[in-house]
């Protein structure tokens, strides 16, 4: 059981959850992984929940706030 949990855990987090967040909030899977290991790696499992809506949050920022700005400079 423990093999196939972490077989699981392995698929869920690199192949099914970067495409569900590519489609649903438009971040780059690239992103999802990374914001993921980090939030595990510094939180364990809430921090990898909790890290994939902030890195999206942060993109959201920086293409809405941040890029207009420097675009008028």
């Amino acid at each position: 059981m423990f093999i196939f949990y972490l077989i699981y855990l392995q698929l869920e987090g690199y192949l099914i959850s970067p495409r569900v967040m590519k489609k649903a909030v438009s971040v780059p899977a690239a992103l999802v992984v990374i914001a993921a290991l980090m939030g595990g790696t510094l939180m364990g499992v809430l921090g990898a929940l909790i890290a994939i809506p902030v890195a999206a949050s942060i993109l959201l920022i920086v293409r809405e706030v941040w890029m207009p700005q420097q675009q008028l400079r």
